[in-house]
């Protein structure tokens, strides 16, 4: 519908793989449009992420650091520097008033969302033989067991005791 905003949701690896050349397309045209809002929001954690989590949770791969580390680029500068609004969130708690410019907005923005690579992105059912490899790459020296296993424990408890979804 012409009066509601497109938003793409993006990690940081397909943004460099695709979406900045297009948002040098989004600047040539956006102007034409009858509703300029477009919101492209790139999750950055500097990872190759879905791609390091199948390797984890599929083969029992440890992290390969040579294949997954991406360069670190200035999404929301880049927006900026084509005339575009861009807009850096390093801080959960600006995330609500991001998006609530981001949707004010008179033309096209990307908010760039600094993001941890080390938050495990569980599906909904997770199969023993999954959990299994999960927890053999980690026994293979992955460089952020560590802090893997504490957040993934936080979030398996998160789910299961009462009172603390949404926290």
């Amino acid at each position: 519908m012409p009066s509601r905003p497109v938003v793409a949701l993006v990690g940081d690896g397909a943004m460099q793989m695709n979406n900045l050349a297009e948002l040098i397309t989004v600047q040539k045209y956006w102007q034409r449009w009858s509703d300029p809002r477009l919101i492209v929001c790139v999750f950055n954690n500097h990872d190759l992420n879905q791609v390091t989590w199948e390797q984890r949770v599929m083969e029992g791969n440890p992290r390969y650091q040579a294949s997954q580390d991406v360069p670190d680029v200035p999404y929301a500068g880049f927006a900026n520097n084509l005339g575009l609004k861009g807009i850096y969130v390093d801080d959960p708690a600006d995330l609500q008033q991001a998006w609530a410019t981001a949707l004010a907005a008179d033309r096209p923005v990307v908010i760039e969302v600094l993001t941890d690579p080390e938050i495990a992105p569980f599906p909904p059912h997770v199969s023993l033989a999954q959990a299994k490899a999960f927890m053999s790459s980690l026994a293979k020296g992955d460089r952020g067991a560590g802090r893997v296993i504490a957040d993934t424990a936080s979030q398996l408890i998160s789910e299961v005791l009462p009172g603390k979804r949404g926290k």
